[in-house]
This record gives C-alpha cells, structure tokens and sequence, in this order.
C-alpha cells in the first residue's frame, strides 16, 4: 500500500470505527476506488519521483550521473541502456525539478 492509500485507508476506517466490519469494507472499497483513479501513475513512475520525493536538490551533473544506473535499477528488463539518451535524461531532470518543489 501506498502512503496515500495508507491514509485513505485509516481515514475511511477511522470514519465508521464504532462498527468494524463495515469500518473495513468501507475502507478497503475506498482503496480499490483510489487505485482505479491511479492519481499517482505509481505504474509508471521513474526514479527520477522518487529522487523529488526524498533528494530534492541535485544539479544537472549529479542527476546525469545518477539516473541511467537508477532507470536501469527501476525498469530491468523494460528500459535497455540504449534507451537512456541525453534527450530523455534532461526530460526526467525537468520533471525531477517540477516535482521536487511540490516536497517542499
């Protein structure tokens, strides 16, 4: 489970937590509702999120150097090394900068 689902969970349970049963129905159907969205693309999110999410900071240089090692990491066997262009790599690095200020 996601921190998001972690919370929606919780949240829906703690909703209905005089009755349990339904408290867990309720909570899990919460879950499946929130997963059918797929607010936060976790099926194709790269590492260059993850780095927003705990390594805001990085300049061009250290994120060039870390993130072909990273996606192949992330994505084995989907991603070949032939894959990983200097085209692509400055689109993750601009992601990585868009989404790193939503941490702050």
């Amino acid at each position: 489970m996601t921190e998001r689902e972690q919370l929606v969970w919780a949240s829906s349970y703690a909703s209905l937590a005089s009755d349990p049963a339904n408290a867990i129905r309720l909570a899990d159907q919460a879950i499946r509702q929130l997963r059918e969205l797929d607010i936060d693309n976790e099926r194709y999110s790269g590492p260059e999120y993850e780095a927003a999410r705990h390594g805001p900071g990085l300049t061009l240089e250290e994120f060039r150097a870390w993130y072909p090692v990273a996606l192949k990491i992330a994505k084995k066997g989907i991603v070949k090394p032939n894959e990983i262009t200097e085209a692509s790599c400055q689109t993750a690095f601009q992601i990585y900068q868009r989404c790193a200020s939503d941490f702050y």
